[in-house]
């Protein structure tokens, strides 16, 4: 088993919380970046593989996420994870990264390897993050809900405790997981986060909206998708078999497949990195 320690990463009035075992300058590094409404606890699995003693293993919540803090100004926006991101890894005097980000976190992901101008980023594993308009099922209607006046009624008790802990939760283990994280998001920035993946997954005309994803395909570093059988919509899958994208699937597994098909995930991911 991975030791596991915990700090707070603090800049001024914020502060990341961050899992990680210890970290050396001679061993690659895995950064984890966690979806909307998520947090650090979905990537717990890897912490207790002993294949990845001998990784740098970094797992953050997000500001706003899990037992990070909330935005001292306010912007939760992917520009400021980024920034935020950028100064964790300085932080850590990490190279030879390899950034795993799992739905949002995808999205963040892509556009942190995009910015990536000393090429510390050397492969990428997107688990489905948002490559088209096709897979926005939570995030829009978040936004629906918040158009109607609505968002907080939906975000406790129509999307938390009826679809999430209700309906999902009762199919997928990985959904009461995702349960006990929303319980600790700060509603502002869900909705401010959903607000922006709408934005990113409409912005161009055409078949493929998605600006992210046609970021995700310039990108140059080896790079895979990965998605589960239960969850991706076909749209997405036509969008990565057209442009020829690497992809993984795991059958059987909802959205959260790291956590429904543990082992399976975190054994391709070892290959993957190795």
């Amino acid at each position: 088993m991975v030791t596991m320690e915990k700090m707070l990463f603090k800049e001024g009035n914020e502060f990341n919380y961050i899992r990680h075992n210890e970290i050396l300058s001679d061993r690659m590094t895995l950064l984890f970046i966690h979806g909307l409404g998520e947090s650090g606890q979905c990537f717990q699995e890897v912490f207790v593989d002993r294949r990845f003693d001998t990784c740098n293993i970094i797992v953050l919540d997000l500001i706003g996420y899990g037992k990070s803090s909330e935005a001292a100004d306010g912007d939760y926006g992917f520009e400021a994870h980024i920034v935020k991101l950028w100064k964790i890894i300085a932080y850590f005097k990490i190279h030879d990264l390899i950034v795993i980000g799992h739905s949002m976190g995808g999205d963040i992901a892509t556009l942190l390897c995009d910015s990536d101008k000393n090429k510390k980023i050397v492969k990428f594993v997107n688990i489905e993050g948002g490559l088209t308009q096709y897979d926005l099922f939570i995030s829009q209607e978040a936004v629906k809900a918040e158009e109607t006046g609505n968002f907080t009624h939906w975000f406790h008790d129509e999307f938390m405790m009826a679809k999430v802990l209700g309906s999902w939760g009762q199919k997928y283990p990985s959904c009461r997981r995702y349960y006990s994280s929303l319980r600790y998001c700060r509603p502002e920035a869900f909705l401010a986060n959903a607000r922006e993946l709408c934005k990113r997954s409409t912005a161009l005309p055409g078949q493929y909206m998605s600006k992210t994803g046609r970021k995700y395909c310039s990108l140059s570093i080896p790079k895979i998708f990965c998605y589960g059988t239960e969850s991706i919509s076909s749209g997405t899958i036509d969008f990565l078999k057209e442009n020829s994208l690497e992809y993984k699937a795991f059958d059987d597994a909802f959205h959260w497949l790291m956590i429904d098909k543990p082992k399976e995930f975190y054994s391709f991911l070892y290959e993957f990195v190795s």
